[in-house]
């Protein structure tokens, strides 16, 4: 099997080149193949999602897809994270095909990283694995699934998201707040009793630094606790 990667440099040129031309290329940084727009008869809705974790916002293809790169931008290992730039194209005798990776991003350790994507909670398909880990093995990436959260989890982190936002960050408040949930308690009784801000609380559920059981429905009156305290 051959594998070829289609993408844009950066100055924006469209080239067709071989995964291991790629290697060591800040690929995750390159502007996207192709723009997701949104047309008539189009089943999928177009959605901009603006990441924490690089400040910027990406086009993303889906409702799902969205909520797919809010679990990735909430995982603290990734130091960038966009929505695909390139496009993998391969061929395997008069077999050929195309394979549209989910997201790209880069680990704190620098280590480059594919995501495939699992539709409708679905694992990707044989033949794109392949061809992703084909491509990952040539250029160094690591190929990885990115999956939707279920359930109440979905729903939970959906709501924590809102409060992603620079705007909703305190520096100098977080080590008060995160000494008054040293112990679980409600999380608007955290913030009310120091005069605080709820969307602080919120925004640290979104970092990690406080801790919730997100297997319950999160309201305002949910136990919570700093990261790492015994519960």
């Amino acid at each position: 099997m051959e594998v070829h990667v289609r993408h844009r440099d950066e100055l924006g040129r469209e080239r067709l080149v071989s995964p291991r031309a790629l290697y060591g290329a800040p690929v995750e940084e390159w502007p996207v193949l192709h723009e997701q727009r949104p047309y008539k008869g189009r089943r999928s809705k177009v959605r901009q999602y603006w990441s924490s974790t690089t400040k910027r916002s990406f086009v993303c293809r889906s409702l799902e897809h969205r909520d797919a790169a809010m679990v990735l931008d909430r995982d603290p290992g990734i130091a960038y994270l966009s929505a695909s730039s390139l496009q993998l194209e391969w061929s395997d005798g008069e077999r050929t095909g195309v394979v549209d990776p989910a997201f790209l991003a880069r680990t704190v350790g620098g280590q480059r990283r594919l995501y495939l994507y699992a539709w409708g909670g679905r694992e990707p398909d044989e033949q794109g694995t392949a061809v992703a880990q084909t491509a990952g093995q040539e250029a160094g990436w690591q190929v990885r699934t990115a999956r939707v959260p279920e359930g109440l989890l979905r729903r939970n982190l959906s709501l924590v998201s809102h409060f992603r936002h620079d705007e909703n960050a305190d520096e100098e408040a977080k080590p008060v707040l995160l000494q008054a949930f040293a112990r679980p308690r409600p999380l608007c009784e955290g913030a009310d009793c120091l005069a605080l801000p709820r969307s602080l609380c919120w925004y640290l559920l979104w970092t990690g630094e406080l801790a919730t059981n997100w297997d319950l429905p999160l309201i305002p009156t949910s136990l919570v606790w700093a990261a790492g305290e015994s519960t």
